[in-house]
C-alpha cells in the first residue's frame, strides 16, 4: 500500500484485531483492525444519536440573575443567532454541532450495516463521510461551554439541564466511534481495491513506479488512469495546485486576521450600556478578573494558533521548493499537529453563540455577536481549508527513500 503523507510503497503483514500497522518512514497510520469491527461502531453511533436527540428535548441549561432566571435549549445555539438577524452564523453552527455530527453518525451506521445488507449508495455516503469529518466539532462545543460557564460563573448561578449530560454522553461517543472505524478497512469491505498491472517495488516512492493513491478510498491507481475504479474519483498524482491554493487561502486568512481582531466579537448590552469586545479585550478583561486559565485558553486558541498555522503552513510550502534531505518527517509531524490543532480556533465563535443564547434577560444585560465574530470564523475556515489544500506528499518528491517494511504496533 502507499502512505497518503509520504508516498512509500509498503506492504504490511495480515493485521489481527487490535492491531494497527504504521509507515515506516513518515509514521502515518497505514492500516488498523478493531474488535467486533461491526457491532461497536454501529452501537456507539445509534446510542450518540439518542443522546443527541436528548439533548434537543430537554433543557440545557439555566441561568439565574437578580431574581430572573433564563432557560436555554441546545437548539438556540443557532435559534437565536437567527432572530437577530445572524443567518449565516446561525446557519454555521448549526452545521458544526448538529447537523454535520449527526449525519456522520447516521453514515457510519449505514455504512457499517452495509457491510452485511449490501446497502445501495455506500460508495456516496463513505465519500461524504470523511470529506465532512473534520468539520464536526461537538468537543469544540463542549471546550465552549466550559469557557462560558467560567466567564459567567462569577455574577450569575448556572443550572446544567439533562440536556447538557445528554450532550457530554454524545461527545464522548462521537469521538469514539472514529475511534473503532478505518477508512483503509472501511473501504474494503465496500468494494475490491483497484488492480494493478505491474509489479511493485517496497521501500521506493509510488510516483516513480508509476503509481498514485486515491485520497478518498486510499487505492492504488495506476498513473495513466485517470479515475478510480473502487471510488469514481478522480485522482491526480499530486493534490492540483497544492502549493498555489494553500498559499492563496493562507494569504487571504492574513488579510482577514486584521479585521477579526480589531472588529468586536461580541457587544454586551447592560442597562443602556453597550460594550463591544474584541478577541484581545476579551482577553485581558478575563486576566484581569483571574480567569486566568481560561484566558490562556482564548490567547492560545485564538491568538496563537490561527497565527503559528498560517506561519508553519507558509513555511511547509517554503520547504517543498529545497532540498532538506533528513528533515521530511518531522515537517510531517509539524502539519499533522498544525492540521489537526487548527479547528480548535473555532472555540472563540462558539463561545459567543452560547453566551448570544444564554445571557438574553433584556434591559439587565443581553449579548450580541458582533461582526468580528463571523469575520474570524473565516479566518478559522479558510486556514484549516488551506491545511487540507496542502500536499505532505511534496515535501518527500525527490529524496532518499528508506526502507519499505511498514512497522506494526
Amino acid at each position: 500500500m502507499l502512505c497518503r503523507h509520504c508516498d512509500l510503497v509498503q506492504e504490511i503483514t495480515t493485521l489481527q484485531a487490535g492491531e494497527e500497522a504504521c509507515c515506516s518512514r513518515c509514521n502515518h497510520t497505514l492500516d488498523a483492525r478493531h474488535v467486533q469491527p461491526i457491532l461497536r461502531p454501529v452501537l456507539y453511533a445509534a446510542t450518540a444519536l439518542f443522546m443527541l436527540l436528548l439533548a434537543n428535548l430537554f433543557p440545557f441549561v439555566s441561568m439565574f440573575v437578580a431574581g430572573d432566571r433564563h432557560q436555554m435549549s441546545f437548539f438556540d445555539t443557532s435559534s437565536v443567532l437567527f432572530q437577530q438577524h445572524h443567518q449565516w452564523l446561525a446557519l454555521l453552527i448549526w452545521l458544526l454541532i448538529q447537523a454535520i455530527p449527526a449525519f456522520c453518525m447516521m453514515a457510519i451506521i449505514y455504512l457499517k450495516l452495509g457491510m452485511l445488507y449490501k446497502l445501495p449508495f455506500r460508495v456516496w455516503v463513505a465519500r461524504v463521510l470523511y470529506m465532512l469529518k473534520p468539520w464536526s466539532m461537538v468537543d469544540i462545543f463542549l471546550m465552549g461551554l466550559i469557557i462560558s460557564f467560567v466567564k459567567l460563573v462569577a455574577d450569575a448561578e448556572i443550572s446544567l439541564g439533562a440536556s447538557f449530560w445528554a450532550f457530554c454522553i454524545f461527545c464522548l461517543l462521537h469521538l469514539r466511534v472514529f475511534q473503532v472505524i478505518d477508512q483503509r478497512e472501511l473501504w474494503s469491505k465496500i468494494s475490491p481495491a483497484p488492480s494493478l498491472s505491474l509489479n511493485t517495488t517496497v521501500g521506493m516512492g509510488g510516483l516513480e513506479q508509476g503509481l498514485k493513491l486515491c485520497q478518498v478510498c486510499t487505492g492504488m491507481v495506476l498513473l495513466q488512469h485517470k479515475n478510480c475504479t473502487r471510488c469514481h474519483s478522480t485522482v491526480y498524482p499530486r493534490q492540483r495546485g497544492s502549493i498555489q491554493n494553500t498559499i492563496a487561502l493562507l494569504v487571504a486568512a492574513i488579510i482577514l486576521y486584521i479585521p477579526a481582531n480589531l472588529l468586536p466579537i461580541m457587544i454586551t448590552v447592560s442597562f443602556g450600556d453597550r460594550i463591544e469586545s474584541t478577541i484581545i479585550s476579551g482577553l485581558i478583561i478575563m486576566w484581569q478578573d483571574g480567569a486566568y486559565p481560561v484566558a490562556i485558553i482564548i490567547l492560545i486558541a485564538s491568538v496563537i494558533v490561527p497565527v503559528a498555522k498560517i506561519l508553519v503552513l507558509l513555511w511547509l510550502c517554503y520547504l517543498t521548493r529545497i532540498s532538506k534531505a533528513g528533515r521530511q518527517r518531522y515537517s510531517t509531524q509539524v502539519y499533522r499537529v498544525v492540521d489537526w490543532i487548527g479547528r480548535w480556533s473555532m472555540v472563540d465563535v462558539l463561545v459567543v453563540a452560547i453566551m448570544a443564547a444564554l445571557v438574553r434577560f433584556d434591559l439587565l444585560m443581553t449579548v450580541y455577536p458582533g461582526v468580528g465574530v463571523i469575520v474570524f470564523a473565516a479566518v478559522v475556515i479558510l486556514t484549516m481549508l488551506a491545511a487540507l489544500s496542502f500536499d505532505p506528499r511534496l515535501l518527500w518528491d525527490a529524496r532518499p527513500v528508506y526502507e519499505g517494511k511498514a512497522s506494526d504496533r
